[in-house]
């Protein structure tokens, strides 16, 4: 008799990942592009890589990536005072906050996807209610609640005017509010630079926000993972530029979040920073620190590297400017391609708008697969043309037809995927029918 030992309940629900999950698996499948061995491969911009300071950052690294075998023991849980303190500066100097954040306003562990869970697990009791704004970055959903019992309330900001810098924001987040006058919301999570339309919030409505958050007993906490990975170009100058939270306010209910995986490229470090003036909060989270117990080996190298505020300084100023040039990079090729999109000035992505081509995903689907909705049809469509981008529709973008592009893993592959979308859209208005 075979028996079944299956794991709980809660646990057996996240292995139904959804349509979204299982696009990426079918990526997955397909043999990666590479421009001398396969250059028919797929190409795939759809993950937030940055590759564009591969070369500066390899030879740092071959330089300075030195260990003793002590570093093979166990270290600090949440970072040691000479990271923690490397950290502080390197806030000072980048970030621009309007108080200094010391050595006891820091936490460190391993990743922001593991500070925003322990964020939701510290502020929130069982059965609170956390706000967010979409579009959002896919599997915040997920970050949030995977192992805590609480409720997300998303609040669209695709019919405002502009969310980053309008009152309107404040407008909606009160009307999602009264609707649910019955939930006790704790936190607003925000990302800035935002994700995935590449905009930063306004000074004036990051202030607005922490004082709304303020008058309701709510914590703000807001990601800043791609602060230093902001750019401007003629045509976006209009455009709000980066403001840290920490350079608003210094609240008892505000909390950045801040990692090395982006910007840096350093997301095999597992490094990230919470930066908070509360020390309650930050006691209490320093207790889950025991699950994101930080490798002594990433401590060390961090702490040296943060500590060179000159390097990182000179590795912001060639990063920024590479970043500039990939984005123009894309941005022509998507206007010769008659691609409409956002324009941006922050983030590795582009916001693109593909909503012309849903009509020929509407109706009956050929496969026997689940019906998915036009826009995941088109993504599927476009994946069998070897190139993948992430539907809006993984961001609760509530506008169909929207796909996140990633220009920062490789600007010549950036711009033969923006040709073979062109390609693969020309086709569908060749042959309409064939994909009805």
């Amino acid at each position: 008799m075979i028996q079944d030992f299956p794991p709980s309940a809660r646990a057996s629900a996240t292995l139904n990942q959804g349509p979204a999950w299982d696009l990426m698996e079918k990526v997955k499948l397909r043999p990666k592009y590479d421009v001398q061995e396969r250059p028919q491969g797929m190409i795939n911009l759809s993950g937030a890589v940055n590759n564009l300071m591969q070369d500066w950052m390899s030879i740092y690294a071959r330089d300075k990536l030195q260990f003793q075998p002590e570093a093979l023991a166990y270290g600090p849980l949440s970072g040691s005072q000479g990271l923690l303190n490397a950290a502080a500066g390197f806030f000072n100097r980048f970030f621009d906050p309007i108080d200094p954040v010391s050595i006891g306003h820091v936490l460190a562990a391993n990743g922001v996807t593991s500070l925003i869970n322990m964020m939701a697990w510290t502020l929130c009791d069982e059965g609170d209610g956390i706000l967010y704004t979409t579009p959002n970055f896919y599997m915040l959903d997920l970050d949030l609640t995977i192992r805590n019992n609480i409720t997300l309330l998303p609040v669209s900001t695709t019919s405002l005017r502009d969310p980053f810098r309008s009152g309107e924001l404040v407008e909606a987040l009160d009307a999602a509010v009264h609707e649910h006058s019955k939930m006790k919301f704790r936190m607003l999570f925000l990302c800035n630079p935002s994700n995935p339309q590449g905009r930063c919030y306004s000074r004036r409505t990051l202030d607005t926000l922490a004082s709304w958050c303020a008058r309701r007993q709510m914590h703000l906490v807001v990601d800043e993972i791609y602060a230093m990975s902001t750019f401007q170009s003629e045509s976006e100058a209009g455009l709000a530029p980066f403001t840290s939270i920490l350079s608003v306010c210094s609240r008892q209910n505000v909390h950045c979040l801040y990692g090395l995986s982006k910007d840096f490229n350093m997301g095999g470090v597992r490094m990230a920073f919470l930066v908070s003036r509360n020390a309650q909060v930050l006691a209490a989270a320093a207790k889950l620190t025991w699950f994101t117990w930080l490798p002594v080996m990433s401590d060390r190298f961090i702490t040296m590297f943060l500590s060179q505020q000159d390097t990182v300084e000179e590795y912001l100023v060639t990063y920024r400017s590479r970043l500039a040039e990939a984005y123009r990079r894309a941005a022509m090729a998507l206007q010769t391609c008659q691609i409409p999109y956002e324009p941006a000035n922050a983030g590795l992505f582009v916001f693109i708008d593909l909503s012309a081509w849903l009509q020929y995903f509407v109706g009956s689907a050929l496969n026997t697969g689940p019906m998915l909705s036009p826009e995941l049809r088109l993504c599927e469509y476009l994946i069998d043309h070897d190139i993948f981008l992430n539907a809006g529709e993984f961001a609760g973008c509530e506008r169909a037809g929207r796909f996140r592009l990633v220009f920062t893993q490789d600007p010549n592959a950036t711009e033969l995927g923006i040709s073979r979308i062109q390609a693969a859209l020309d086709r569908l208005m060749e042959k309409p029918v064939a994909y009805q």
